[in-house]
């Protein structure tokens, strides 16, 4: 797995804005500014008005009149990924099946609670499984995607694991977790993390220590329904091991508790 060292800043980071300035609810657009500049003293305006709508579509900070912003007490926003024009399109040309159910959902969605980032990521189409064939065939034939179909592990290593921008398609299992975001169905975090625990294969680049630091950093920089997860995760067989799993990490006791 290529990966970098370094990482650029992400909405993760903002437990470090957080500590910075607690206790203190209300935070000025010039504090915000200084605490970023002490790392990156030529941060342009540009990257912090990017930084700061970030910070409020994600629920750390609300707008409270002009340059400011209350804290959000919690810290613990819910997690809304952002979809980029072309996973849009790809649900959108789904349109014509009228699918009772499914989502769509990338692996990018994971990397800002990673320590290294992966070279690539790819997306996830999930549909009911009398549908598998007829969406991989469509999705097939647009312009310029690499599409699998439940693939092998012999086709993860010679193809998947090479491919510039992989859609993946797999069956959806009736009554998963979803929300919807820009009028797409998506995973919530909940499924998203419950997918990457139980696909190991699939999702080769998300394990060992670091399928940990995912886990950890969800529960400490989002909100998270325990119940939620492990159901989904047993419904899949693998509640009791996830449940085990989750047990050696840090932050995870208080919301295992009943």
């Amino acid at each position: 797995m290529e990966s970098s060292p370094k990482r650029a800043w992400t909405p993760l980071d903002w437990s470090g804005l957080q500590q910075a300035f607690a206790p203190v609810t209300l935070l000025t657009r010039t504090q915000v500014q200084a605490y970023f500049q002490r790392a990156e003293p030529a941060l342009s305006p540009h990257t912090l008005d990017s930084r700061l709508r970030e910070l409020v579509r994600r629920g750390h900070l609300v707008p409270a009149g002009r340059g400011r912003y209350a804290v959000e007490p919690s810290g613990r926003p819910t997690f809304q990924p952002t979809l980029t024009r072309p996973e849009r399109a790809v649900w959108q040309a789904l349109a014509a099946f009228d699918l009772p159910a499914g989502c769509l959902w990338s692996t990018a969605w994971a990397h800002e609670l990673m320590l290294h980032q992966p070279a690539r990521s790819w997306l996830v189409v999930e549909v009911p499984k009398d549908y598998l064939r007829a969406v991989f065939h469509s999705l097939q034939d647009r312009h310029g995607l690499r599409v699998f179909l439940q693939p092998t592990p012999e086709v993860l290593d010679r193809y998947v694991r090479e491919a510039d921008r992989p859609l993946v398609v797999q069956p959806f299992l009736s009554r998963a977790p979803v929300q919807v975001v820009q009028h797409t169905p998506v995973s919530t975090l909940e499924k998203l993390l419950a997918d990457l625990f139980c696909e190991p294969t699939l999702f080769y680049t998300y394990q060992g220590q670091e399928l940990k630091t995912i886990f950890t950093n969800a529960a400490r920089s989002y909100q998270l329904d325990a119940k939620r997860l492990l159901s989904y995760a047993a419904r899949r067989g693998k509640g009791p091991m996830l449940r085990e799993f989750l047990q050696q990490l840090d932050g995870w006791a208080t919301l295992l508790t009943p």
